[in-house]
């Protein structure tokens, strides 16, 4: 049985005048919801931070978020939050099983995931991910890819060889 995850990409648009400390506030405190995802991708195996974490983390690398494409926009650039899951999806479900797109549901834990992923797309510029591990019910929000990658590597080299 393998460590199963979700991944989700949840817009947020502040033009309501809200200030970025209180979206990462709102970020932190988890209170933007699923339901409010573009997609809600399962992961069968895997889900940890050394797997998952870091797969998604490597994908959105260098990632440039815009509304609007120029015509040379042709690499690492998604055209909005849809653009960006539908690139995170083509990426990722290359060959039948393991990955799977599923309904929302209110109920954390309903497929059977440890860690849930949540990539923020904020105004159209910034991406920030939050990591839930079900279990410990432990919330860690990194404000960018990188930073990840960094502490999944650093775990990665702490493991006996």
């Amino acid at each position: 049985m393998g460590t199963r995850s979700l991944t989700r990409v949840i817009p947020i648009d502040t033009t309501e005048k809200m200030d970025m400390n209180k979206v990462m506030d709102k970020i932190s405190a988890n209170k933007y919801k699923a339901k409010d995802s573009v997609i809600n991708l399962y992961r069968q195996y895997d889900g940890y931070l050394c797997g998952a974490g870091l797969d998604i983390a490597e994908f959105l690398k260098d990632f440039r978020i815009v509304n609007g494409l120029r015509a040379d926009d042709k690499t690492r650039v998604a055209n909005g939050p849809s653009c960006l899951a539908a690139q995170l999806v083509a990426h990722f479900k290359t060959e039948p099983g393991n990955y799977y797109l599923q309904q929302f549901k209110n109920e954390i834990g309903f497929y059977g995931e440890e860690f849930i992923y949540n990539i923020y797309v904020i105004d159209y510029k910034h991406l920030v991910i939050s990591v839930y591990d079900v279990y410990k019910k432990k919330y860690d929000v990194y404000l960018n890819p990188e930073e990840i990658i960094t502490k999944a590597n650093n775990i990665l080299k702490s493991l006996p060889r």
